[in-house]
């Protein structure tokens, strides 16, 4: 069995690896984790890994063939994490934690998502809690995500003025935003909010997201406590030194 990887396509930009290996040395885990190019994932890919990380389009695959899910995973459809247990497949959405604590300090109430896929999902709720409402361009997947969104009683309001814009989009799709307060742009890499003083960086979800991640993959490992803000900090100061110093809004 290998130890743990990122998988998707393209996945040559990912910092997974650094993030993840920082958080094994200092957790004192001795593994592995590396990228891994994939356009589709099947059970014995996948149980040949101790951990996954999954990334688009991997994230309904990891779902399909897990064997447990947790709530997060359930209540979206989709994962983007693998843990291997004796051989059977937990499922994991960390990225519902990831959206929360980059948003923890903002003290918003209304919500705008931008995007109909598995992020604006897992954004959706992980703001159940606000007024939350969608746009997106294709009417279908929009109508999709709001009748998907009422079945959690997250009832779609006005797309006028918003706290919080949370794009889930490609970094390359440009969208007018209506009147907001500040943005979580998830394309981290993306130009399009670039110098945007109202700018949370999508690099804050990606910390978040892999920390969690890490803590379940190095409970497998150690049979002792973990420090998740100890963990996050090494892991915020192994980003740092990838793609330098980030500002938020």
């Amino acid at each position: 069995m290998s130890d743990f990887a990122v998988m998707g396509s393209p996945i040559s930009h990912s910092h997974s690896p650094i993030l993840h290996n920082a958080g094994f040395r200092h957790l004192g885990v001795e593994a592995e984790y590396v990228a891994v190019e994939k356009s589709s994932l099947g059970l014995k890919e996948a149980l040949a890994y101790s951990g996954l990380s999954l990334t688009m389009p991997l994230k309904l695959d990891a779902f399909g063939i897990a064997q447990s899910h947790d709530e997060e995973s359930r209540l979206t459809g989709v994962s983007n994490t693998l843990v291997n247990s004796s051989g059977q497949l937990a499922a994991m959405n960390t990225d519902v934690f990831g959206v929360s604590k980059a948003l923890e300090l903002t003290h918003c109430e209304s919500v705008i998502i931008i995007g109909t896929g598995a992020t604006a999902k897992s954004a959706a709720l992980a703001v159940r809690d606000k007024k939350v409402s969608f746009l997106g361009r294709n009417t279908e997947k929009l109508n999709d995500i709001e009748n998907w969104a009422r079945g959690l009683n997250i009832e779609p309001g006005s797309t006028k003025s918003v706290d919080i814009v949370i794009d889930t989009t490609p970094g390359d799709v440009p969208f007018d935003y209506p009147d907001y307060r500040l943005v979580l742009d998830v394309a981290y890499g993306s130009n399009r909010n670039f110098g945007n003083p109202k700018l949370i960086s999508g690099l804050e979800m990606l910390l978040h997201q892999a920390v969690l991640q890490n803590y379940a993959f190095s409970s497998m490992k150690i049979s002792t406590d973990i420090n998740m803000a100890e963990l996050t900090e090494v892991m915020r100061e192994a980003l740092v030194s990838r793609v330098g110093e980030w500002s938020n809004a």
